[in-house]
């Protein structure tokens, strides 16, 4: 079964990996898009709940460069599998400018879709308000990504963040800068300032392969393919009768090793933003594996050991530019020879690396009205 991952702009190369470490197989990539197959459906569950970078996650019905291309009465796809004899959905036009173009397009699919579903007894209904489920077309900037969405929802964002920082970043950017600083489960990271706690608190679910949402809260369990199958989190089979040859298969997914003895650190000078962190890692269900300190940047030399950390990850807002010649000091200290430090800041900021430092990796990343400038800079 292919499936489409749409993932916001820059974070295409992290969610392919992170599919190849999930599943392995092919997985194709393109602007704001990766493709992957699902040799069964019934693997879906731990997709939705473990990948970090996706902002919506779509049953294929195809890719079309364009829609007069697209022939709904010819598509192999098993309706009824995921559709039920009767529902509800809406036809949402994604990265099309205009409302009048997006609204055109979406007649034009379901000028396409109704008789087809019609014709094979289905009693569909366009809901635009609590629909069943979301129908998706997506553009690329080349072609048209049509296909179920899932879970019914974006879901970049995350749900442990109770207690949100306005400088603080949504679930699939704050993994991405994570993974850029190359952790690696096992090793020792520190992150500040920690604010609302995301980067550590992504770390620590990817570090310990947690779920990262409730994969029991969308829209996929209405798909009539799982109407008798009991959703787990932990487990990728079932021993229940089920409504679809789709949902068998010996193939699992493959799940790293996990380091129990991973533990993700933190700190920020702000009394509130560490009980801001420990409470979204509380609900996120790391709290076990994170260690905060309300500290300074200056305090660093004396609260953590001499070469501790793999990593050091820091966010600088624009208040805390004229701390770089402090961080650089403190990032000799605290991290070992070889080290990591990925530093975020605003972009069109500049910056060069002392003597001890090189900067290996420069990029920008934008997200909405907001850009960050991000380097990869490593400890000689």
């Amino acid at each position: 079964m292919n499936f489409f991952a749409l993932v916001n702009p820059g974070l295409e190369k992290i969610c392919q990996q992170e599919i190849k470490e999930l599943l392995g197989g092919k997985v194709l990539m393109s602007p704001s898009l990766v493709e992957f197959e699902l040799p069964a459906l019934s693997q879906l569950p731990i997709i939705i709940s473990r990948l970090q970078s996706p902002r919506r996650i779509l049953v294929s019905l195809g890719k079309y460069t364009d829609l007069e291309e697209v022939h709904v009465e010819s598509l192999p796809f098993p309706w009824s599998d995921f559709l039920p004899a009767q529902f509800s959905f809406k036809i949402e036009v994604l990265n099309v400018k205009g409302m009048d173009n997006r609204i055109e397009l979406a007649r034009k699919v379901a000028g396409k879709l109704f008789p087809v579903l019609e014709k094979q007894k289905f009693i569909p209904q366009l809901e635009m308000k609590k629909p069943d489920f979301l129908l998706v077309l997506f553009y690329n900037g080349t072609e048209y990504c049509m296909g179920w969405d899932c879970c019914g929802q974006e879901i970049d964002a995350r749900d442990y963040r109770v207690f949100p920082h306005s400088a603080s970043f949504k679930g699939d950017l704050a993994y991405y800068f994570m993974r850029l600083s190359g952790f690696k489960p096992g090793e020792k990271v520190l992150v500040g300032f920690v604010r609302d706690g995301g980067v550590a608190i992504e770390a620590a679910l990817w570090a310990h392969n947690l779920p990262v949402r409730n994969a029991k809260a969308y829209s996929y369990l209405k798909f009539p393919a799982f109407s008798h199958v009991p959703v787990s989190s932990s487990s990728l089979t079932t021993s229940a009768p089920v409504s679809s040859t789709l949902l068998s298969s010996t193939t699992t997914l493959s799940t790293p090793p996990t380091i129990t003895k991973t533990i993700v650190h933190g700190f920020d000078p702000n009394g509130q933003s560490i009980v801001a962190a420990r409470k979204n890692a509380k609900i996120a269900g790391v709290a076990n594996i994170l260690q905060f300190q309300k500290c300074a940047l200056d305090e660093l030399d004396v609260r953590y050991a001499e070469g501790e950390f793999d990593r050091l990850i820091i966010h600088l807002t624009t208040k805390d530019e004229d701390k770089l010649n402090e961080l650089y000091y403190q990032a000799t200290y605290v991290l070992k020879a070889k080290g990591t430090l990925l530093l975020i800041a605003r972009s069109g900021l500049e910056i060069t690396a002392p003597d001890k430092f090189m900067i290996k990796e420069e990029q920008e990343i934008a997200r909405g009205e907001s850009k960050y400038k991000v380097w990869v800079i490593g400890k000689k």
